[in-house]
């Protein structure tokens, strides 16, 4: 009997009653459906914001990237948080205030119908990469503990169960199962923890590996990564948590304002520690497994532990993509009903239409990015460094919002021109990454000095 392939059986049938108790207790509306507006109270808004942020990239990807710069690794989760403690008093909260209920439509008034064109573009690749990568992860984080049944190739699974929980109960599904996930992800990482520094001897390790290698700051907070790398990460959070749809999304589903604020500030602080355990785990890992590679380390410790254990931490590592697939499958769906369809001429239908439409858009926008993740691995590794595309539009959202006596209508369009042409300067011209160090710098000096040359030279600004 393959006590872990059960328990993981369990967890996700644990989602579609959740699901399933969701869509048959919720009016059944396209707003409804789609918003959840108004319904969550602090604590489930921070379980949510939480779930999104927490996926691989913040739980397998820091151990993986811990190998090599220790503790600092852990400060990914960290600029997501000051992203979403920042994003509350911002986005969140002007967009709460208006009548708006996507990033893109904020923008239309504020910048006009060719800036929120191009912002819709920009929103949609932003968010696809983001959920193929989920299912991309996924897919790993199963191969590694149940070989026999998945491959890591394969984020088939993920897909699937990503996209029923999604379409059967909308924004509001996803807001409560994020609560079970967030459960599941502290459980497992701590589990994990456990067993790995204590009954697999990986405190021996750490200190036999720091005493063989002293010039690796294996335990330093802050001198892997450098302040240099800790602030690009920050940038790029601040980027992501102020202009995409997915993220600014779950404000709104707070009963108040206070709701919405509370809830994200505490969300924040929840991202915090699983960030540096998994780098912990990572360290860890690197001791114990010195000839494995990054990537595998921790799974194949992992692979060792009682089945149980195994299976509970199995699916608080896959609770992790899960909550920010949903989430941004949610928040993709949503930029393409209101943002696109919505904006069809002589399209009219009514909310029944509406609510059916919204689903067939949830399973389109799966399945579209479920091919991407199918994709050789040039194409995600092209989509990672499109997620700083976010750097160009916060800039248009953040200074209509609070500088739109400077902030020009025309400089909205080409920042996010500027932004798109940036990400392909990067990936084409190597003698940029010497001197900017990282994609995040490079795209905030671009979209920046745009975004105020434009603005002052150019005397119609945006309406307020």
């Amino acid at each position: 009997m393959n006590i872990p392939l059960l328990i993981v059986i369990l967890y996700v049938l644990l989602l579609f009653c959740i699901s399933i108790y969701v869509s048959c207790s919720q009016k059944k509306d396209s707003e409804n459906f789609l918003l959840y507006k108004g319904k969550n109270n602090a604590f489930v808004v921070a379980a949510s914001i939480a779930g999104l942020a927490i996926g691989g990239a913040s739980t397998i990807g820091i151990a993986e990237n811990a190998f090599t710069v220790g503790l600092s690794a852990g400060w990914y989760d960290t600029a997501w948080a000051i992203g979403a403690v920042v994003s509350s008093m911002l986005a969140v909260r002007y967009l709460r205030r208006s009548q708006y209920t996507t990033i893109s439509g904020l923008v239309r008034d504020l910048y006009g119908t060719k800036t929120s064109f191009i912002m819709v573009i920009a929103m949609c690749i932003i968010q696809s990469g983001i959920i193929a990568l989920q299912y991309k992860a996924g897919g790993s984080i199963l191969a590694s503990l149940l070989p026999d049944i998945f491959t890591v190739q394969s984020g088939t699974f993920s897909f699937l169960i990503f996209m029923l929980v999604a379409v059967i109960g909308g924004m509001g599904s996803v807001s409560l199962t994020n609560v079970l996930n967030l459960v599941l992800i502290y459980v497992g990482v701590i589990l994990a923890a456990a067993l790995v520094l204590w009954n697999h001897g990986g405190w021996e390790a750490i200190d036999v590996l720091t005493k063989a290698d002293p010039d690796t700051p294996y335990l330093s907070l802050t001198a892997g990564m450098g302040w240099m790398g800790i602030l690009s990460w920050i940038v790029v959070m601040l980027g992501n948590t102020n202009s995409v749809q997915g993220v600014v999304q779950i404000g709104l589903t707070g009963k108040s304002d206070r709701s919405a604020t509370v809830g994200f500030i505490v969300g924040a602080i929840l991202m915090v520690p699983v960030g540096f355990i998994c780098a912990l785990l990572g360290v860890a890992s690197r001791a114990l497994l010195p000839d494995a590679e990054a990537s595998v380390a921790l799974p194949m410790i992992l692979m060792s532990i009682p089945p149980v254990l195994g299976g509970i931490t199995l699916s608080g590592l896959w609770a992790a993509d899960m909550g920010t697939g949903c989430s941004m499958i949610i928040g993709l769906a949503t930029t393409v009903s209101t943002d696109i369809i919505g904006k069809i001429p002589g399209v009219s239908l009514n909310d029944r239409q509406k609510h059916i439409l919204n689903k067939v858009i949830v399973v389109l926008s799966s399945l579209v990015t479920y091919l991407i993740a199918t994709q050789m691995g040039a194409i995600l590794s092209a989509m990672q460094k499109a997620l700083s595309l976010a750097i160009g539009t916060s800039f248009i959202v953040i200074g209509g919002l609070l500088c739109p006596k400077f902030s020009s209508r025309k400089a909205g369009f080409w920042t996010i021109m500027a932004s798109i042409v940036s990400i392909v300067a990067w990936n084409m011209v190597p003698a940029l990454v010497p001197v900017f160090k990282n994609v995040g710098f490079f795209m905030l000096a671009v979209c920046g000095a745009v975004f105020i040359l434009i603005s002052l030279v150019d005397p119609e600004k945006v309406k307020q």
